[in-house]
């Protein structure tokens, strides 16, 4: 029993971002032969080892496919690679089969849902809507402490 009182804590430090008290925490459960895949993920996350880090969530994500934890965790990875489209991809996947999975749902508030572009008929990518969603997503963060009300 104390040894999942100890993983629970280390999982509870890396959330925390308390990076290296858990790195040291995992590697003095687990050492470094024979650890499972989720928590050897979170120890390669601390070392930022991304891509043994993704290897091991997917590892983990074909053991336990019904596992929304693993799909949070391989989400988080790919933000932590800059890939924010493969991160929702694998959110919504995880939501998928894990639909009430507290986790998931909580990397999914994180997401966040983009606005709709400035020009509807125009792509995203289109220098006139890259433009204009520049000086709105200025405009926003310039104004905190107002609240924002839609006009229809």
């Amino acid at each position: 029993m104390e040894l999942l009182k100890r993983i629970d804590r280390a999982v509870v430090m890396t959330d925390d971002g308390q990076y290296l008290e858990a790195l040291t925490e995992f590697l003095d459960i687990y050492g470094t032969t024979d650890a499972p895949p989720l928590n050897s993920a979170k120890a390669a996350i601390v070392q930022k080892k991304y891509r043994a880090a993704s290897d091991l969530c997917k590892r983990a994500i074909d053991l336990e496919f019904y596992n929304g934890d693993h799909y949070a965790n391989y989400a988080r990875v790919y933000l932590l690679i800059g890939n924010r489209k493969k991160a929702l991809e694998t959110v919504e996947g995880g939501l998928k089969i894990a639909p009430e999975n507290e986790n998931l749902a909580k990397v999914r508030r994180e997401l966040g849902v983009r606005s709709r572009p400035a020009v509807p008929f125009l792509d995203r990518s289109h220098p006139i809507n890259v433009s204009l969603g520049q000086v709105r997503h200025a405009k926003k963060a310039a104004e905190p402490g107002e609240k924002r009300t839609r006009k229809r």
